[in-house]
């Protein structure tokens, strides 16, 4: 007490009035009054307040105490705590302004990715367009270095095209103010499989699935959530082997609620997409679901390095949970939680 309130404990002897004599002026009338309130109502007390010390520092204090009386219910002794908690406060108040900063730079870092793919379209729209009409027009004028080079603009065309679109989709994400409707995950991963048809017909892909959940959701992102992780358990399948998709579902039991740090009153469900793939490096299972961070060449896997980083923001949109897993000698794991209600806020 003596080191908080700053004074010289072989002069002062500590009693109530020398403690609320140390109260800020400022505070010393709504705590007075919120200690009078707690006596009279034979409450504890719980307060924090601003305190002038004997060296003339400013402190933040919390006090907690409850009164004792005697047989008659007259108040003799007060019993409690006193804490400083100015650097605890002070930290918390720091975080809070840079979760505030953190806040603001992405949401202005996803509306420039919004507003730099809009202008990009128009240009690309006329690189794509003229480039179309030269290899029609001038097909057979062109040969050697020249048909090269118009085979290569036009790929990388492409290219912008597909990375333009996903950066769209992925500063769309969090900006979607259409509200959460109950989707059929049977029905998503049927749309998915028929959109992606082809490929699955060329790469012999076989995926396996149980029932599928009923979730709140939107049905536009969980689609594009199914499609990114099918799309790339088949293009990261390993060489002479045909792409094997396995989906499995449970509900989350009490074990891992807690181990999830997931909260009580709804019910979560994990589904697990396990593929027969390449797999990746333990190190890498955090850095996969960054934006543009790839592992490999795009030479190797083409792609816009975006697809598992639109997944994460989908399911976190969705107040869920997603993280990969590599198994050995086995290919990669992709695990996403997902409460079945959506809590109105």
């Amino acid at each position: 007490m003596y080191r908080i309130y700053e004074v010289d404990k072989s002069n002062i002897e500590i009693d109530n009035n020398f403690a609320r004599s140390f109260i800020h002026p400022d505070e010393r009338e709504r705590v007075t009054a919120e200690m009078e309130d707690a006596f009279s109502q034979n409450r504890n007390v719980n307060i924090e307040y601003k305190m002038l010390t004997g060296a003339k520092n400013i402190k933040l204090i919390h006090s907690l105490g409850k009164v004792i009386r005697d047989a008659e219910g007259k108040a003799v002794k007060f019993v409690g705590s006193v804490r400083d908690i100015t650097e605890l406060r002070s930290r918390e108040d720091d975080l809070r302004k840079k979760v505030e900063e953190l806040n603001r730079s992405n949401k202005e870092l996803e509306e420039f990715a919004y507003v730099a793919s809009h202008d990009m379209q128009e240009p690309l729209r006329k690189i794509t367009t003229f480039s179309g009409r030269l290899e029609e027009k001038y097909k057979d004028a062109l040969t050697g270095d020249g048909a090269m080079y118009l085979e290569r603009m036009v790929a990388s065309a492409e290219n912008m095209r597909l990375l333009i679109n996903n950066l769209l989709e992925f500063s769309r994400i969090s900006k979607s103010t259409q509200p959460f409707s109950s989707v059929n995950l049977n029905f998503v991963l049927h749309q998915v499989k028929n959109d992606l048809e082809l490929i699955i017909e060329e790469t012999g892909t076989t995926i396996i699935s149980p029932i599928l959940p009923v979730v709140d959701g939107l049905m536009s992102q969980m689609k594009q959530l199914f499609m990114n992780l099918i799309s790339n358990a088949i293009k990261f399948h390993k060489q002479y082997t045909r792409p094997a998709i396995t989906i499995e579902t449970n509900v989350i039991d009490d074990a891992e609620r807690a181990q999830y740090e997931l909260p009580e009153g709804t019910t979560y469900h994990k589904i697990q997409f396990t593929d027969n793939g390449i797999g990746f490096e333990r190190e890498y299972a955090t850095r996969i679901f960054q934006i543009f961070q790839r592992l490999h060449g795009k030479s190797e896997y083409p792609g816009s390095g975006i697809g598992l980083a639109i997944c994460k923001k989908i399911v976190e949109h969705h107040h869920g949970i997603i993280y990969a897993d590599n198994i050995p000698d086995v290919g990669a794991r992709f695990t996403f939680i997902l409460p079945e209600k959506q809590v109105k806020k």
